[in-house]
């Protein structure tokens, strides 16, 4: 049975011995709703679950356990990552969701489920930890094609690395760097609610046949994290190496400026000689002084870089 509250707000999902109720962007109506059906549910519970966003936790209480989650979201127009918050309440037979509707996995498994597909198998259906279970995976699923989108940007900085620096490399650069950051503080606290979950759940509902099943989860969260862990290091390389190769270029450039007027100043000093008005200046009034004195500023100048070359400063 599914029930439409407001404007598509909130979706119920009755089952026998078990309820879903999907809140897609929350509001205060909807949060009064879930408080008119279940009065057990905490007021500062409930008012986490309007933004801003809380950290990752999970709070057991007397008759429900409630998570707070962060899931990566990435933005096709900026090519950033963002994030969405869950929240969950889990009782005894029921389980509550709610999100900001960015969750594309969360939002197609309720569409899915109100057209009559099956979420989890028959015999499994009334449990709430197994539906939950059903949501946590295909939510981390959805993470491992970011991963690999991520691994393509790498790879491609990797190769436009050594070409001609340019200011979209480096905001290429921290572009990534920054959704990588942002990834790994979303997915940072995932491993440690799962396993609180597993000790804290059995007190509530009935959890022996999916322990395993939530084991591979953890075992999900940190494998994740270990691509995120390589790929901050691989973004921390590529960052210093970008950089280092900037540095270098402005050394050289400065090197060969520094080389220039090491060249300019000695034929300035020789033709500022030229200028002085002394009574007894050599070559002047001869038959072509000018071309004397300019072949001696030249020679200075040969002479100046004879010497920047035997000192390999050219």
């Amino acid at each position: 049975m599914v029930k439409k509250l407001g404007k598509e707000v909130m979706r119920v999902f009755s089952h026998p011995e078990l309820t879903w109720v999907d809140v897609n962007e929350p509001s205060e109506e909807a949060l009064a709703e879930l408080k008119r059906r279940y009065p057990f549910l905490l007021d500062i519970d409930l008012r986490d679950c309007l933004p801003p966003f809380q950290r990752p936790k999970l709070l057991e209480r007397e008759k429900y356990v409630f998570i707070v989650l962060l899931f990566p979201v990435f933005d096709h127009k900026t090519g950033a990552i963002q994030s969405d918050e869950l929240d969950v309440f889990i009782g005894r037979d029921f389980i509550i969701t709610n999100h900001g509707g960015k969750l594309r996995p969360l939002t197609d498994l309720a569409s899915g489920y109100e057209q009559g597909k099956s979420i989890c198998p028959e015999d499994t259906v009334n449990c709430p930890a197994n539906w939950f279970h059903a949501m946590l995976s295909r939510l981390l699923n959805s993470v491992f094609p970011m991963l690999n989108h991520l691994a393509n940007d790498l790879n491609q900085l990797e190769t436009e690395l050594f070409r001609e620096t340019k200011a979209e490399t480096v905001r290429e650069i921290l572009r990534v760097k920054s959704n990588i950051v942002d990834f790994r503080r979303i997915m940072q606290g995932h491993k440690h609610v799962l396993e609180k979950f597993m000790r804290v759940a059995p007190k509530i509902m009935h959890m022996q046949p999916l322990e395993v099943y939530y084991e591979d989860l953890v075992g999900h969260t940190k494998e994740i994290w270990d691509f995120l862990e390589t790929d901050k290091i691989a973004i921390d390389s590529i960052y210093d190496s970008y950089m280092s190769l900037i540095t270098y270029q402005s050394s050289e450039a400065s090197k060969t400026l520094t080389a220039l007027a090491f060249i300019i100043f000695p034929m300035n000093l020789v033709a500022a000689i030229f200028t002085m008005r002394a009574k007894y200046m050599p070559f002047e009034g001869l038959r072509g002084d000018f071309w004397l004195m300019l072949g001696v500023v030249l020679l200075t100048a040969t002479v100046v870089i004879g010497f920047l070359r035997r000192k390999k400063w050219l």
